[in-house]
């Protein structure tokens, strides 16, 4: 499977496409040409996610840490943890992605696999995502496992599920084994801050067509604007009315490539007071105008 663009509800949870629901599991290979400023925005799911790149860089971004990834190196994004990619200059990174429920692993509710293996990482608020790279011999088998059973799924032959999941198991015992260190410390249990920023994302997310200002953006979380302000600057590295523009301007790409709707009235839909307004941002942010951007690549 190809991903053609990235699909989210209104809580800003990824919407992802399964060809069985019998079987919870998606492999997508993903070109970050695809993306508004080759960037893939804030979102979460409650699947977990392994990414192996294939080409270009990486910055992978949740709340507290930043990794960087080059070809040949891959990640694990752990269950409902807020995350952002970003690409880096250099060529268009490409990644094959599997995103699949954890269930998938541990099978029946409450038995040894779950208890044992798979609820330690998901209850495990420390534990974000973890990077592995091929220079590293212990993470070598993870990186060729991970490459196989995406090989495995695309190429969907029977049994493919069984083997899939014989495949991600290993993988899974692996991660286990380099998350054991974070796995010991004191447990944090307060994931209050990535509450709050989801729903001050959802508002604006909502609310990104109308004038906004940073008092309803703290409202819709119940907080101060000085704690607003911090949070968004902790968990997101920005302010909030940076990312409502990046927020619009992303808007304004979708409605330039899929609707045929004048520039002057994209403007307005996405909060902007007149095309100039557009423009400048646009220009500043996507690095063409957006004509240009409509008209595509010469």
């Amino acid at each position: 499977m190809i991903a053609t663009s990235l699909k989210m509800n209104e809580k800003m949870e990824e919407l992802l496409p399964r060809e069985n629901s019998f079987f919870p599991f998606t492999a997508f290979y993903e070109s970050y040409s695809i993306y508004t400023g080759g960037s893939v925005p804030w979102h979460w799911h409650p699947d977990v996610e392994f990414m192996l790149l294939l080409q270009g860089s990486v910055k992978l971004y949740t709340n507290n840490h930043t990794y960087l990834l080059g070809p040949g190196e891959a990640a694990f994004i752990n269950s409902n943890i807020l995350h952002y990619k970003e690409a880096i200059e250099g060529p268009v990174p490409v990644s094959l992605n599997q995103i699949f429920d954890a269930g998938l692993i541990s099978g029946g509710y409450k038995s040894i696999f779950e208890q044992k293996y798979v609820s330690p990482i998901l209850q495990c608020k420390s534990l974000e995502a973890m990077a592995f790279y091929p220079a590293l011999p212990r993470h070598q088998k993870i990186l060729e496992l991970l490459k196989h059973s995406y090989d495995l799924a695309e190429e969907g032959g029977f049994g493919y599920e069984l083997a899939v999941r014989s495949d991600l198991s290993l993988v899974w015992r692996l991660l286990c084994e380099e998350a054991a260190p974070v796995l010991s410390e004191p447990r944090i249990t307060s994931g209050r801050r990535e509450e709050r920023i989801k729903k001050m994302l959802l508002f604006i997310q909502e609310h990104f067509h109308d004038k906004i200002s940073l008092a309803q953006i703290a409202e819709s979380a119940n907080i101060s604007e000085r704690e607003c302000l911090r949070c968004f600057k902790q968990t997101l590295n920005t302010t909030p009315f940076t990312y409502l523009l990046e927020y619009r301007i992303r808007m304004a790409a979708r409605m330039l490539s899929e609707t045929d709707m004048p520039v002057t009235e994209i403007a307005l839909a996405c909060g902007f007071t007149g095309v100039s307004y557009l423009g400048k941002h646009f220009k500043m942010i996507m690095g063409c105008t957006p004509s240009e951007y409509r008209a595509g690549p010469e």
